[in-house]
């Protein structure tokens, strides 16, 4: 099916101001100054129809707008790394004006190092004819081992883990998304025509920087869902390849990309193997690309040479930093300096940057176009004609308001009244509708 997809990314920030250390609230506050005086609001909606806001914890959060390919997303995932990027240089002025030194670091991961999480959420636009619970029972094993392909890493106590979501999830299926943390989430949010389409949440991803493991997480996740959102049904061969114990094979797999995971049928797969399963269903949905690049690294994992793709896997690439450091330096295991360079390669303008301008790990975007996607919307999707309204709306002369779905304009005349106007956009696939042309063209006229 055609089908729109996108990604809400949470940031880590720190951020010192006059020699302080600040609270994660008051770092949060400094940063979106120039969103608040832009937008009255720390919530705003983007020209480029994604949106800006702050998440549960003080955590900037950047939503992409709705996209028609997992290459789309990862443009306008890039864009956000531009955008938050941009923002702590405008609030770093800002806060200059103001007589405060500050210095923010924006971090794309999941971890710190008090224990918290926080998240990276693919969304899935899928038939509600998809029947959820029965859907993500087939979906498990692949997001349990997806992470072989597309995890950040990390460095903990002296031991390398390929994910820094796993030890963080603890359900198949949920509907909490900060204490037991389910691979998917229930909340029956469509964000869509509720009758035709269901938005399938997935929490079970990392926050990538390195855009061939951002690919590969959105594009082998699409292509298995053509094999579950079929108008015959799911291919009955996925049931096969469900897990005895999901969380335990998460961590598992963690800790170890070539370990051995039993099945619910009592057969021993190691993650590999139960990739590869899902790579031969899926290759006949996939992109010729994608299916080379999937079974590429594939091949090198199972041959245990994660080098051969640290150009374009993160946790490998990652991993190669490490112990390139470790043995130029002659540290032991446990050595905080290796925990330091962890948190420092996903800061945004760090050594992972370095990495891809000399041509270590691979780029996919062309920086033009990420420049491009911070102002204008993806074609041809819903955020089309969410851009066109905020184009219209946001001289400041009218009052509105704007989510995925709905266009509100207040105070609108009509005749010898006012009244507030709601345009309803219940397909992400259009870019425009004759009622959202009729209030664009009310909005113009009016006086």
């Amino acid at each position: 099916m055609e089908r729109v997809l996108g990604v809400e990314t949470e940031y880590g920030l720190s951020a010192r101001a006059s020699g302080r250390r600040l609270s994660a609230p008051e770092a949060a506050e400094l940063l979106f100054r120039p969103v608040v005086a832009e937008h009255r609001s720390s919530d705003a909606f983007l020209a480029n129809g994604g949106r800006l806001y702050l998440d549960v914890g003080a955590h900037p959060e950047y939503a992409t707008p709705e996209c028609r390919t997992p290459r789309g997303v990862l443009v306008a995932e890039r864009a956000g790394d531009q955008l938050l990027a941009d923002l702590a240089v405008r609030a770093t002025a800002l806060a200059a004006s103001t007589g405060t030194e500050v210095a923010f670091r924006l971090f794309k991961n999941n971890v710190d190092g008090f224990g918290n999480s926080w998240g990276c959420h693919e969304n899935y636009l899928v038939t509600r004819e998809l029947e959820l619970a029965g859907a993500v029972e087939l979906l498990t094993s692949f997001l349990v081992t997806r992470q072989v392909l597309c995890g950040t890493g990390r460095w903990y106590r002296g031991k390398f883990r390929i994910s820094q979501r796993a030890d963080h999830l603890h359900e198949e299926l949920s509907a909490l998304t900060t204490r037991a943390r389910p691979l998917v989430n229930t909340r029956d949010e469509p964000l869509a025509d509720p009758a035709r389409f269901r938005r399938l949440h997935v929490l079970a991803g990392d926050s990538n920087l390195v855009e061939p493991s951002g690919w590969l997480k959105l594009a082998t996740t699409a292509a298995v869902l053509e094999l579950l959102d079929r108008p015959e049904g799911p291919d009955g061969r996925l049931a096969a390849l469900r897990l005895a114990d999901p969380a335990d094979a998460l961590r598992r797999v963690a800790r170890d990309p070539l370990a051995v995971l039993e099945l619910a049928d009592g057969r021993r797969l190691t993650a590999i193997e139960v990739q590869r399963a899902h790579l031969d269903l899926a290759a006949p949905h996939a992109e010729p690309a994608l299916a080379m690049l999937w079974a590429r690294v594939l091949d090198a994992l199972a041959a245990g040479e994660p080098e051969l793709v640290a150009d374009g896997v993160e946790w490998a690439a990652k991993l190669r930093l490490l112990r390139e450091f470790r043995q130029r330096h002659g540290l032991a295991a446990d050595d905080p300096r290796l925990a330091q360079l962890d948190l420092a390669f996903h800061q945004l303008g760090g050594p992972l940057a370095a990495l891809e301008d000399g041509g270590a790990v691979a780029r996919l975007t062309d920086p033009v176009e990420v420049t491009r996607a911070l102002a204008d919307p993806p074609e041809p999707t819903r955020a089309v004609a969410r851009a066109a309204f905020l184009r219209a709306v946001g001289t400041g002369r009218r009052s509105y308001s704007v989510d995925w779905r709905t266009c509100t304009v207040r105070d609108l005349p009509d005749g010898a009244h006012r009244t507030d106007r709601t345009v309803v956009l219940d397909d992400p696939l259009a870019t425009t509708t004759p009622e959202l042309e009729e209030l664009l063209a009310a909005c113009a006229s009016a006086p």
